[in-house]
């Protein structure tokens, strides 16, 4: 698989990993999108890939987890991608 250039910014600005990707394209549940594009979803996460030339074109979150994101983004008076930073980083601390 690649990634396309707004793959990897949307990787960065969510803190969606590589692994994240992999996990979600090979234990995902499949539905098609638009354009001839495949949506594949698990853990709060989504990946549209171009099944043809195996192209990851974007990753994002469900609409469940923006919502919790949002709503703590509010409660603790922070932006959306620090909310994100602070619940997504400590997955990766050992």
């Amino acid at each position: 698989m690649t990634l396309t250039k707004h793959a990897k910014l949307r990787m960065s600005q969510r803190i969606i990993t590589l692994q994240d990707i992999y996990n979600t394209v090979k234990c995902g549940t499949p539905a098609p999108a638009k354009n001839n594009l495949t949506c594949y979803t698990h853990d709060n996460i989504y990946v549209i890939l171009d099944p043809t030339t195996q192209t990851i074109v974007t990753a994002c979150f469900t609409k469940f987890y923006t919502k919790q994101l949002k709503k703590y983004a509010k409660i603790n008076n922070i932006g959306f991608y620090v909310a994100i930073k602070q619940l997504r980083r400590p997955q990766f601390v050992s």
